[in-house]
């Protein structure tokens, strides 16, 4: 694997916190035998592998294509003939010498291998002990949340516990195995994890964020009994509710507010955009007046909630051409896109006018929230559902929220569609759809093909430089 060896980069010295205390020193790198000398040195690599969160490999177009465009709810959107190559993933026409699949393997193995900087190098450094824990614990925390993406997308992958000395051969790990070691890491790190940090070090992991994690891998693996026990204890115990805005809770005033368990920072620091922005926001935005525009959602999730009467996500979620917003924009953008009659954006990706623009045109501002109370309620209820308990009383907190009649004795299906409409835009409908099975079924007709489309190929420039090792996926 390309990569696999990455000396540290400590560029981005973030403590990935709030946003009026940022500071980035000089790019540059520091050959790993110079470094690792002391507790400062171990802290610039546990931020190094915070800052390396906000980047492209990471938040923006593999993380968004891979995760949006196969499902029913998002659309290449931008201008026709902007970038259509994009539409191969829409159709499933997707091959395994495409960029973007690359770009998705190595982007999460290059985020895994600053994990192993910190996992292989700090337990050797003499510095406080209690700071030693939490970072350990970090670097598992991260390193556990990079794999987690990759099994979704590939699922048994090669597993890199420490920093290899030299080249050195790659075999797949097999399914079990994959999440085993995604399981394991999470519950290392929970013990030694902080349960709360100080606003100046908002974005670092804290036990919680690692057991919502750990609910959402136990879902995922159909451990419905542990799954129930954590996510219940994240409800019970936690310091976590649902905020009461949907509108306010996607813009930037709420970022890690009290329904945040983990978020992906991105800070505008001017002059230093290449370091602190994310393109999360800016790559899904109005089309040349918050952003270019991309990944809008369809009529088919429109629909969605015109089914369930649900007018306050919809709203939110889907910002139609011609629309006033409630902080006084008019959606502007182009007279004709891609895929849809009516432009429309990404509603959760827009960052008002008001919010200033000081490293470029574009709304950058705006953090990638990855785990939100309200998702820890639904894994609640469907871990309830399968295990034997109350799945109605998480389930219709959410809907509340939405204004939404409260369902008495919901089944399987109601908490798979309101998942779908709560978590809408947020890249979990596709996941979704191929873990509980669905997808064969509803994602037949764009060109999924049953025993091909479960899983993104290995991409082929790995399987090569692996020497064929590397076995590829079913199809492929």
């Amino acid at each position: 694997m390309k990569g696999t060896i990455i000396i540290l980069t400590i560029a981005l010295g973030l403590m990935v916190s709030c946003k009026d205390y940022l500071e980035f020193p000089p790019e540059g790198e520091i050959p790993r035998e110079e470094f690792f000398k002391n507790q400062e040195d171990a802290q610039k690599a546990v931020n190094a592998m915070y800052g390396y969160l906000r980047s492209w490999d990471i938040s923006a177009f593999n993380y968004l294509i891979l995760g949006s465009l196969p499902s029913d709810e998002i659309l290449k959107g931008s201008s026709p003939g902007d970038g259509s190559w994009a539409n191969d993933y829409v159709n499933y026409q997707h091959t395994k010498t495409q960029q973007q699949i690359k770009d998705f393997w190595s982007g999460r193995y290059n985020g895994i291998n600053l994990s192993n900087q910190v996992l292989t190098n700090v337990p050797d450094i003499e510095m406080d002990q209690g700071v030693k824990k939490r970072m350990i614990a970090e670097a598992r925390f991260m390193r556990g949340f990079h794999y987690f993406y990759l099994v979704r997308a590939f699922g048994g992958v090669p597993l890199i516990e420490e920093v290899p000395a030299g080249p050195e051969g790659l075999i797949r790990t097999t399914l079990e195995e994959t999440w085993d070691f995604i399981e394991a890491d999470l519950r290392a790190a929970i013990p030694d994890l902080p349960e709360t940090v100080p606003t100046s070090e908002y974005g670092r992991a804290t036990r919680w964020a690692a057991k919502g994690m750990l609910a959402k891998v136990l879902m995922y693996r159909e451990d419905w009994a542990e799954c129930k026990s954590v996510s219940d204890d994240i409800i019970d115990n936690g310091p976590f509710d649902l905020y009461p805005d949907f509108y306010r809770l996607f813009r930037p005033e709420q970022e890690f507010c009290e329904e945040s368990l983990f978020e992906i920072v991105a800070t505008q620091v001017p002059g230093e955009g290449d370091l602190s922005n994310s393109q999360f926001a800016e790559t899904q935005a109005v089309r040349g007046q918050f952003g270019w525009g991309w990944f809008v959602p369809t009529d088919k999730l429109a629909a969605a909630f015109d089914a369930a009467g649900d007018e306050v996500r919809k709203a939110v979620t889907i910002l139609y051409r011609g629309d006033a917003t409630e902080d006084g924009d008019t959606i502007a953008g182009v007279e004709t896109m891609e895929g849809v009659d009516v432009p429309r954006y990404n509603g959760k990706a827009y960052v008002p006018s008001r919010i200033p623009r000081v490293t470029g045109p574009y709304g950058c501002d705006q953090n990638v929230r990855i785990l939100r109370f309200a998702e820890i309620l639904l894994i609640n209820a469907e871990a309830a559902f399968h295990a034997g308990g109350d799945a109605a009383t998480p389930l219709n907190r959410v809907r509340a929220r939405a204004s939404l009649d409260p369902i008495g004795s919901p089944g399987i299906e109601d908490i798979w569609e309101e998942r779908r409409l709560e978590l809408a835009g947020e890249q979990d409908r596709y996941w979704d759809l191929l873990r509980t099975g669905r997808a064969a079924s509803v994602l037949a007709e764009y060109g999924f093909k049953q025993g091909k489309h479960e899983w993104y190929p290995i991409p082929q420039t790995e399987v090569e430089l692996s020497g064929g090792q590397l076995e590829q996926n079913p199809g492929w």
